[in-house]
């Protein structure tokens, strides 16, 4: 499968929702396309919970595409889709659903990738996850789809070892890894693991930043203190630059959750996000 391309910086979902995860935006999504447009990303995140809340309101696939042609605009990343690995039958049917509603979203946005996941501790053995991560993929491959799998250090996929090693297993063309910058950094911070991904098998990127240390449990501390790119103690200079050296083309998205982005006014979130994350790029790709 020939992977989309994607040229310009996405705004992620919880960048411009105003909200700590796992609240519902306060901006309509309407104004959310035309914030981010204005700021300069051509491209933003999208909820299952948000896309069928739009359409709940009446606003339909259709009208939703409208407004993103009308600015310019083009839904880049598809959240989230967790249980799918779970050896528990309802667990993996509920991931079934919200696998249905993004694929369901992409058909009539024009989505580019669906982002998978795993919150909980433990996996089961790794044949039984391959296998279903590579059916996942064989779904969405048929909606033209790609599938991004996101490694979280509290979870049963840790690192991006395990990432990769499950992308690697299933093999899928459409499959491969997402790469956080604040789940890198507060996690095992190993560029030899990331190097080891392979450009052709990284879907994404989302970038943020934060303080040295995390403050509490680490899940609070990435929903509530994430920092924008470059105004916190991540070595994203260094990371952004390794990226390049092994040739990873794909899309760069900016991901802050925090107390501080969700209380700003949206047109400011959406610049400040913008602004932070080009100004980096532009330190880690100076010439020397």
């Amino acid at each position: 499968m020939s992977e989309p391309r994607f040229d310009g910086l996405v705004a992620s979902h919880w960048t411009l929702a105003g909200v700590i995860p796992p609240a519902p935006p306060r901006f309509p999504f309407a104004a959310r396309v035309a914030a981010a447009a204005r700021a300069g990303f051509t491209g933003i995140g999208l909820r299952f919970d948000d896309y069928e809340a739009c359409g709940a309101a009446g606003l339909g696939g259709a009208a939703m595409r409208a407004i993103l042609t009308e600015h310019g605009v083009s839904v880049v990343e598809m959240e989230m889709v967790y249980g799918w690995a779970s050896d528990d039958a309802a667990e993996r049917a509920k991931a079934r659903h919200l696998e249905e509603v993004l694929l369901d979203a992409a058909d009539a946005l024009g989505g580019r990738q669906i982002h998978v996941g795993q919150e909980v501790a433990g996996l089961p053995p790794l044949a039984p996850v391959v296998e279903r991560f590579g059916a996942l993929c064989d779904r969405a491959a048929a909606h033209g789809v790609l599938v991004a799998l996101a490694f979280t250090p509290w979870s049963g996929i840790p690192d991006a070892r395990v990432a990769a090693a499950i992308v690697r297993g299933a093999g899928r063309p459409n499959g491969g890894v997402l790469i956080d910058t604040w789940h890198h950094f507060r996690g095992a911070r190993d560029p030899e693991a990331i190097r080891a991904i392979g450009a052709a098998n990284v879907i994404g990127v989302q970038l943020n930043d934060a303080d040295a240390e995390p403050v509490g449990p680490l899940r609070e501390d990435g929903r509530h203190r994430r920092r924008l790119p470059g105004e916190g103690a991540f070595d994203l200079v260094g990371f952004v630059r390794l990226l390049d050296e092994i040739g990873v083309r794909a899309p760069f998205a900016v991901e802050v959750m925090s107390e501080a982005q969700a209380a700003l006014p949206l047109d400011e979130a959406a610049r400040r996000a913008y602004e932070t994350t080009q100004a980096l790029l532009a330190r880690a790709r100076a010439p020397s």
